[in-house]
């Protein structure tokens, strides 16, 4: 005997079993913080465009800023530890061999992501963010930011953390814990929620295919059915 059943999918991760997005790690990755990346952008739907400047703190080794440069992205990594080689000979890719807070505020001037997965308390995450989106002459349309719970009493203080960020005039501001991350949440930050908007009118004139709500599938097909899957 055969049980059929369906649901209604009104969210992205919805659509796939346990919430799951499938992400496959590529054999050129030099981490795994590659497929995290992958999945923070599929499930938040952030309207990056190729040509963008990105800027990401915490690089080393450099599997997130990989997937960014994959993407056709311009990335500033910035970390005082060491960048895989693979990443530094990328055309598209510098490294400013730093801490966060001795980059000096003008090489931030045109950079319209920014990205942050340190291995420290969500405080200073969260502090080394603030610095860099409230400068004048800086204009961070939206972030990836990683906030480490090497406490679970941090998870208590996640909603201050969104309000936090809600109140440096980000107006789409959302939390999940990535099956591809650990003792951690992403939070994903959005200048205007419109943006999202945009970004679908500009890929429909492009010709590219998005499902009704905007995103792009990234599953395979199944073998009995065939592909792409919308």
């Amino acid at each position: 005997m055969w049980w059929v059943g369906y649901h209604r999918a009104a969210t992205l991760p919805q659509r796939w079993p346990g919430g799951a997005i499938p992400v496959p790690l590529p054999a050129h990755a030099v981490s795994r913080a590659y497929a995290k990346m992958e999945e923070a952008l599929a499930w938040s739907s952030l309207p990056l465009e190729a040509g963008d400047e990105c800027v990401e703190l915490g690089c080393a080794p450099g599997g997130a800023s990989q997937a960014l440069l994959d993407r056709g992205l311009f990335v500033t990594g910035i970390d005082p530890a060491e960048v895989d080689p693979a990443v530094v000979a990328h055309p598209r890719f510098r490294h400013l061999r730093k801490r966060s807070k001795e980059v000096r505020r003008s090489e931030f001037v045109g950079v319209r992501w920014l990205m942050a997965d340190m291995n420290l308390a969500p405080a200073y995450t969260l502090d080394s963010a603030e610095a860099i989106v409230k400068h004048p002459g800086v204009s961070i349309r939206g972030m990836v930011l990683t906030l480490k719970l090497a406490e679970w009493g941090l998870a208590e203080r996640l909603p201050e953390s969104a309000a936090r960020v809600y109140g440096w005039g980000f107006r789409d501001v959302r939390l999940r814990q990535l099956v591809t991350g650990g003792r951690e949440v992403c939070l994903v930050a959005l200048r205007r929620k419109a943006l999202r908007r945009l970004s679908r009118k500009r890929k429909q004139r492009r010709g590219e295919r998005v499902s009704a709500r905007g995103e792009m599938r990234l599953d395979p097909a199944h073998e009995s059915l065939p592909g792409p899957h919308f």
